[in-house]
């Protein structure tokens, strides 16, 4: 098959798992046989979207990398912008403000878009959230697939992304939950979709730090929209209630925090790096409550780690129920609560980690293939027959 992803960040070292999994699906379509794709800006930060990478053609292993350069955004206008329309929502030419505060606008990636049909039989925007999407699935939304990585937000509810998901012709959902939570808002209708979940890689071999067992780790985005101010709260009441584990906050960090010091932090982290700090984690927290899917979650039971979530992220909620591998809690109270059960019996916690191991070895690669091929063809276009005459020439 021949498709293209759409996504407004691409690359190895982009931290971010919305973009790490765009990346490894699209790997796995095209180790699998499939034509596969990418059109993407020259950024790696999201908010500034300052050029990092060149723009122009290049490879990324089996697939095919289109870069192209941002129009500057305007961060502080789009985040008052979001405040306003979070208040009053439902103003046009306000949520078309926000789409060109925000970005990424790339006008060159737009045209390659509005020319893709003669090129690709599907295109899979991925993320509501970004201008990639919001201006470019309408460009060709009778062979697009919108991949939402829908969260409850503000945003999901604004006019322009109920239009953006009745725009696509098909839709790919991470988890039941994220299905459930967009056809609520928006409706899917009859038109093709599916929970296309993901795939989980294997671990690469790593030993634990030389303190294994002594803290809890934290790995993503060090970013206050990831709950990382109320995880420290929350790991400061237990430590003064006498609990003894560290919290280490492992991951790139968006802007300045102030941490109290005994808080360690690593900065962005390679493959091996991360597989060493699960490896030692006594548990894994998980207290972002906007996921669609959580891949450290995933990462955790495949190295035998006990997760803590937040309830009131119903996806992780959802998947820590489905794998028995972690503990929820709704409270700081209920987060420390737990450490000390941890703490009381650490054996425990670990038998359920290693039986949600079993349930993570469930999610290939080649099973999520196969889901996003059953959707990507009840959606597909033909080519432009002139362009494949080309081709073949």
């Amino acid at each position: 098959m021949r498709l293209a992803f759409c996504v407004q960040r691409y690359g190895p070292d982009v931290a971010g798992g919305a973009e790490a999994l765009c990346r490894r699906t699209a790997h796995a379509l095209a180790d699998a046989g499939d034509d596969v794709v990418v059109y993407t800006t020259t950024a790696r930060d999201y908010l500034t979207w300052e050029p990092h990478y060149p723009a122009g053609v290049s490879r990324d292993g089996p697939v095919e990398v289109r870069r192209y350069p941002v129009d500057p955004p305007d961060p502080a206008r789009a985040a008052a912008l979001v405040r306003a329309l979070s208040l009053a929502p439902g103003d046009p030419a306000a949520e078309e403000a926000w789409i060109r505060a925000q970005g990424p606008v790339s006008p060159g990636l737009l045209a390659d878009v509005r020319a893709a049909p003669s090129r690709h039989e599907v295109l899979a925007f991925w993320t509501y959230l970004y201008a990639t999407a919001q201006l470019g699935l309408p460009l060709v939304a009778d062979r697009s697939v919108l991949v939402p990585l829908a969260h409850d937000e503000p945003m999901l509810r604004f006019t322009v992304s109920r239009g953006l998901v009745r725009a696509a012709a098909g839709l790919a959902f991470l988890t039941p939950e994220e299905a459930v939570l967009v056809d609520d808002l928006h409706g899917i209708g009859d038109r093709p979709w599916a929970v296309v979940g993901t795939g989980v890689d294997p671990a690469p071999p790593a030993p634990p730090p030389p303190d294994a067992g002594s803290y809890v780790l934290f790995l993503g985005r060090v970013d206050p929209a990831k709950g990382v101010l109320e995880l420290v709260d929350a790991h400061a009441r237990y430590r003064r209630r006498g609990g003894r584990l560290g919290l280490v906050l492992a991951g790139r960090p968006t802007v300045p925090l102030r941490l109290p010091g005994w808080v360690r932090t690593t900065g962005f982290v390679d493959d091996a790096r991360r597989a060493s700090l699960l490896a030692g984690a006594a548990a894994v927290a998980l207290p972002s409550r906007y996921e669609s899917l959580s891949l450290t979650a995933l990462e955790a039971w495949q190295a035998g780690r006990p997760t803590i979530a937040t309830s009131a992220c119903d996806v992780v909620a959802g998947q820590t129920r489905r794998s028995g591998g972690g503990t929820v809690y709704d409270d700081p109270d209920g987060y420390g609560a737990a450490l000390a059960a941890l703490e009381r019996d650490p054996d425990g916690a670990a038998r359920a980690a290693r039986g949600a191991r079993a349930w993570v070895a469930a999610q290939t690669w080649p099973a999520a293939v196969r889901r996003w091929r059953v959707l990507l063809r009840a959606v597909a276009r033909p080519v432009a027959p002139a362009t494949r005459a080309r081709e073949a020439a």
